[in-house]
């Protein structure tokens, strides 16, 4: 199945628990309109968008949409997940909030940011409120006759993936201004920043699916590992990929001086002339696209991207291989294929 095939099968389902969520409140003040805007459904005006435009501004949603594959993978009534996907969802869209706030961003998903919008104050605020709906969302599951210890114990799950999280935010804002970031200090980062919602998503999926514990086990590997391999793709993208595949700026990723994947190999195992070209660019007060070409030359010439490319290989083949582990069937296939899409897109 394509990953069209799996967003039309998965993700109206996810929205319309979201949806719910969101539509719990008595009161529909405008700060949960921030949130659907945010989300992808409504535009500046708060007038609702068609599926094409909610797609391409909402996002592909894949960490429900491997959510609800790592229940299907043992039951058939998936919609008993639909709660925890959403809480998913809703943690990866609060700390969107929040990042761009924090990194300045004016624009995602090809339209401006939520505080560009509305303001900084207003986007904290907002950002925070998604937060605390994420347990309102998980709390649901009871409506879908989980058991009280399977929720309770997927309220566990969701709280130490927040924290988790924010830890890898916190590392990756201490990265900012430094060049003596290793290798190994970005994985910490990226581990705990989309490694753990990812094998959150995968874990739950599977907890709410069955008692077998080889089979949450293998799951939560594949979620860690595809999260992985996602990242390191994005960062390739971050870099090296036009605009109109990514809604930035192309490489967007050295205008806001990130320590991503490519620049952290660079700094820490390229030959001097690459790591002098990224430190002098990323020191001065403003980055101009003759100062973006030397950095991308530098990373070419140490062969930053080769290795990125290597790293999303070597997490999306721990995928595959923690999938192999699992009986076969539609659920497990469909999750082959977005490993496949990640490893070789």
């Amino acid at each position: 199945m394509s990953l069209a095939s799996l967003v039309a099968e998965y993700v109206p389902a996810v929205d319309a628990e979201m949806r719910a969520v969101l539509d719990g409140r008595p009161e529909r003040m405008d700060l949960f309109r921030y949130l659907e805007y945010h989300l992808g459904w409504v535009d500046k005006g708060f007038r609702p968008l068609d599926s094409e435009a909610m797609r391409r501004y909402g996002g592909k949603r894949l960490r429900p949409i491997l959510c609800l594959l790592a229940c299907r993978s043992r039951r058939e009534d998936w919609a008993r997940a639909l709660p925890a996907a959403a809480a998913v969802e809703l943690i990866q869209n609060f700390t969107l909030i929040h990042d761009d706030v924090e990194d300045n961003d004016p624009e995602r998903r090809h339209r401006p940011t939520l505080w560009k919008v509305w303001g900084v104050p207003q986007a904290i605020n907002a950002g925070s409120c998604m937060q605390a709906l994420v347990n309102t969302a998980a709390l649901r599951l009871v409506d879908r006759r989980v058991d009280p210890a399977r929720v309770l114990e997927s309220v566990r799950i969701l709280t130490d993936t927040i924290v988790e999280l924010t830890e890898g935010q916190h590392l990756d804002i201490s990265y900012e201004g430094r060049f003596d970031v290793t290798v190994a200090d970005y994985f910490a980062m990226t581990t705990r920043k989309t490694g753990a919602l990812c094998e959150a998503a995968t874990w739950l999926g599977a907890l709410l699916a069955t008692d077998d514990a080889d089979t949450i086990a293998a799951w939560r590997q594949v979620g860690r590992a595809f999260g992985l391999a996602f990242q390191a793709r994005d960062d390739i993208l971050g870099i090296w990929a036009p605009s109109g595949e990514t809604g930035k700026v192309e490489a967007g990723d050295v205008l806001k001086r990130k320590k991503s994947l490519p620049i952290v190999y660079a700094l820490s195992h390229g030959p001097e002339t690459a790591r002098r070209a990224i430190i002098e660019v990323f020191s001065a007060s403003e980055i101009g696209p003759t100062d973006v070409e030397r950095v991308v030359a530098a990373l070419d010439g140490c062969g930053a991207q080769a290795y990125c490319r290597g790293v999303v290989e070597e997490h999306a083949g721990r995928a595959l291989a923690a999938l192999e582990r699992l009986p076969a069937g539609p659920a497990v296939a469909e999750a082959r294929g977005l490993v496949e899409l990640v490893a070789t897109g």
